[in-house]
């Protein structure tokens, strides 16, 4: 039998259970300031071989949206499950012009085809420039952003698809609590709660 539910902030609501890949994406200001942060909206949004085209989801209030409508670029960087605490850390409030790499002990690496780097423990990295900006409501930003290059971690080319999830182990977010930064995780075969401690960076 199936029951009906109301329909809330869907990803936050305990009923139902939806389950994310986690990807820090990096941007940069108009300055050349590096800002990162995690984030489970992030999906293919046109699965075509001649434009490919990934979908992040972002308050247009944070950090990551001002700087991806000032200068058009983004960076999507999968974090694997050993990335749990320093993905986390990304997520805090922190002040504008903060490097939330450098806080976090994540490495910088140059992209190939734009100007926001890359993360050189994620597995897997795609580089987007914005195609377009949808906004469904007041506080939300949904970006398109053309698939410019993709590159990964050698050793998961040539695997069969259970191989590289289990090489790659990505780290799953499955629940959150905004109010503490606290995350439900997931990894292979792996389950974890974790809020990071909070951050006196300003």
């Amino acid at each position: 039998m199936k029951k009906e539910i109301k329909p809330e902030f869907m990803w936050h609501l305990d009923e139902v259970l939806l389950a994310f890949q986690i990807a820090i994406v990096t941007t940069v200001d108009t300055d050349g300031h590096v800002n990162a942060a995690p984030f489970g909206l992030v999906m293919p949004f046109n699965s075509s071989p001649e434009n490919p085209q990934m979908l992040l989801c972002s308050n247009n209030r944070w950090h990551t949206s001002q700087n991806i409508e000032a200068t058009g670029e983004f960076v999507i960087n999968y974090a694997p499950y050993c990335l749990i605490e320093k993905t986390a850390k990304t997520g805090l409030m922190y002040s504008e012009g903060i490097n939330e790499l450098e806080q976090a002990g994540l490495t910088s690496i140059a992209s190939l085809k734009v100007k926001p780097p890359r993360i050189e423990e994620c597995y897997q990295h795609i580089e987007c420039r914005l195609n377009q900006t949808i906004r469904p409501s007041e506080y939300q930003n949904n970006f398109i952003g053309d698939a410019l290059s993709i590159s990964m971690n050698e050793e998961l080319l040539g695997k069969g698809r259970e191989e590289r999830l289990k090489a790659a182990d990505p780290l799953l977010l499955f629940g959150i609590d905004i109010t503490k930064f606290q995350g439900n995780y997931a990894g292979a075969g792996k389950v974890t709660v974790y809020a990071p401690p909070e951050t006196d960076v300003e």
